[in-house]
């Protein structure tokens, strides 16, 4: 379980770099799509640096 809450942000920040991938090669973006990619991304990039921080 640790292991899974270390590496909680970098699956977020991933994620939301999919998001931003996705649309690009299928040619649909829009400002609502790159704004919840943008959010997931920051909350990961929080994320890790709190829960790294706490979890030895």
């Amino acid at each position: 379980m640790r292991f899974f809450l270390k590496n909680c942000g970098i699956l977020l920040v991933l994620t939301g770099a999919l998001l931003l991938i996705v649309p690009f090669f299928l040619h649909f973006q829009s400002n609502v799509s790159l704004f919840i990619a943008w959010t997931i991304i920051i909350i990961g990039f929080i994320l890790y640096i709190v829960l790294n921080k706490k979890i030895p």
